[in-house]
C-alpha cells in the first residue's frame, strides 16, 4: 500500500510541476515599453534623415539603420534610397515622425505575428491614418515598414476590438 502511495505522490508532484511549467509559459505576455517604442521610431527616423542628400554606400547605410530598421525593410529602404537608383535618396521619409506621441498615438499588438502596430489618425478633417509596423529582432523592436491609409487596416481595426 505504501508503494502505491508513494507513486501517487510522486504524479501528482510532476502533474503539478507540468501545470506550473505550462501555465507559466502560456502566461508570458509581452511586455511592451511604449516609451521605448517610441525611442526607436525616433531615432530610426532621425538616423534614415541624416543619410538623405549623402552618395553612401549601402554598407555605411546598413551600419546606420541597423539598430532601428529590420532587415528586410533595410533591404527594401536600400535599394529605394542607394545612388545607384533614379531616386539616389530622394524617396527618404522626413525627419520626425508623423506622430504626436501622445495619447492619440495607439499601440496594438498582434501576437500571432509578432508585429506591432503604432498608428495614428494625423487630422481629424482628414481620414488618414500614418502606421508604422515594428518586428523584434535580436531581442529589440525594429521599424519593418510604414504605411499612411484612409482606412486603418482589417488586422489593426481586429486589434482595437480585442
Amino acid at each position: 500500500m505504501r508503494k502505491y502511495g508513494a507513486w501517487l505522490g510522486f504524479c501528482l508532484l510532476l502533474a503539478f510541476i507540468i501545470g506550473q511549467s505550462v501555465a507559466s509559459a502560456i502566461g508570458k505576455e509581452e511586455k511592451i515599453n511604449k516609451e521605448e517604442v517610441f525611442e526607436t521610431i525616433r531615432k530610426g527616423y532621425e538616423a534614415q534623415y541624416s543619410i538623405r542628400g549623402k552618395h553612401l554606400s549601402v554598407e555605411k547605410m546598413y551600419d546606420i539603420l541597423t539598430p532601428y530598421i529590420t532587415d528586410n525593410f533595410l533591404q527594401v529602404f536600400t535599394d529605394e534610397n542607394s545612388s545607384d537608383t533614379k531616386g539616389g535618396g530622394s524617396y527618404l521619409l522626413d525627419k520626425k515622425p508623423p506622430f504626436s506621441f501622445s495619447a492619440s498615438t495607439k499601440i496594438g499588438y498582434d501576437k500571432e505575428n509578432g508585429l506591432l502596430y503604432v498608428y495614428e489618425r494625423i487630422n481629424k478633417e482628414t481620414p488618414v491614418h500614418e502606421v508604422i509596423i515594428l518586428q523584434k529582432a535580436e531581442g529589440k523592436w525594429k521599424v519593418g515598414g510604414y504605411n499612411s491609409y484612409e482606412t486603418l487596416p482589417a488586422e489593426i481595426q481586429k486589434l482595437e476590438k480585442a
